[in-house]
């Protein structure tokens, strides 16, 4: 089941664990940047009591079967689950792969999906 990351029940239940197992997955280092920022403040919403346990993972590790196998394992046992990408056209095989045994893994257990994408660019970037 995935469960909406603004949902006061989801916020609560993490506060009141105290732990959340964070597992995130990124393109590059300004992808990575994102999620970093990202985590800086969901720290800061849940407050220092709560101690947020981070895994990150870049694509292109997920190209060898072993590291994919790792980090869905990880991500299986993780609370949220973030992915932060610029925009394209699709995800590259060996995320959506990794993605497909993360789902097989996980079960029946909890998680929320958080996509963390770069803004639509406004304009065109061709000269007049």
């Amino acid at each position: 089941m995935i469960t909406r990351v603004n949902g006061p029940q989801v916020w609560q239940r993490w506060k009141e664990a105290k732990r959340l197992a964070l597992l995130a997955i990124f393109e590059d280092s300004v992808t990575g940047m994102r999620v970093k920022e990202f985590c800086q403040g969901l720290s800061r919403n849940l407050g220092e009591q709560c101690q947020i346990v981070e895994h990150v993972w870049l694509f292109n590790t997920l190209r060898l079967r072993e590291l994919q196998e790792i980090a869905a394992e990880e991500a299986s046992a993780s609370d949220l689950v973030v992915i932060s990408v610029h925009q394209a056209e699709g995800l590259p095989d060996e995320v959506k792969s990794w993605i497909d045994l993360w789902l097989r893994l996980k079960g029946s257990r909890h998680a929320v999906l958080l996509a963390l994408i770069d803004p639509p660019l406004r304009g065109s970037l061709r000269p007049d």
